[in-house]
């Protein structure tokens, strides 16, 4: 790894941030941790925050990015580089709002680099939310690999 780095999922809310950073996850456990593992969509609803160890680095992932304030929210991005020490975070947030200017201050300063990146959406039927999200997920993935390995 070249440098500890946040990666951050962002969008407009409602846009599927959470569904796919939940779905990485998944992926995440079936690459580096369990290659037995399986999983069917939909995912139970729900917010994840989650620390695994993949590669040997500590790899934070938090799903929550609407409101800094509410449950704890503030308190797990800061347990994730002061607690933790991660040495990749990744997290959703709306496109401008608390949540992404605490990341940004988080990875200033803490020197992490910041990579924002978005998932797959569409408003548009045929497409189902649930598959673009997979996709977000294994495409997330194999960048979060290319982290890991240093290439990125």
């Amino acid at each position: 790894m070249k440098q500890k780095t946040i990666l951050q999922l962002w969008g407009a809310a409602g846009g599927g941030k959470s569904g796919t950073i939940c779905i990485l996850r998944e992926e995440l456990i079936t690459r580096y941790i369990n290659t037995a593992h399986t999983y069917t969509l939909p995912l139970p609803n729900g917010e994840i925050d989650d620390v695994l160890t993949c590669l040997g680095f500590t790899v934070g992932i938090e799903s929550m990015g609407d409101y800094l304030w509410a449950g704890g929210l503030h308190d797990r991005l800061n347990d994730y580089i002061l607690r933790h020490n991660c040495d990749l975070i990744i997290c959703a947030s709306r496109v401008r709002n608390d949540v992404s200017r605490h990341i940004e201050f988080l990875a200033h300063t803490h020197n992490y680099r910041l990579l924002k990146v978005t998932n797959y959406r569409s408003t548009e039927p045929p497409f189902v939310q649930n598959d673009l999200n997979q996709a977000s997920a294994i495409h997330l993935a194999d960048l979060v690999n290319q982290i890991l390995t240093g290439l990125i």
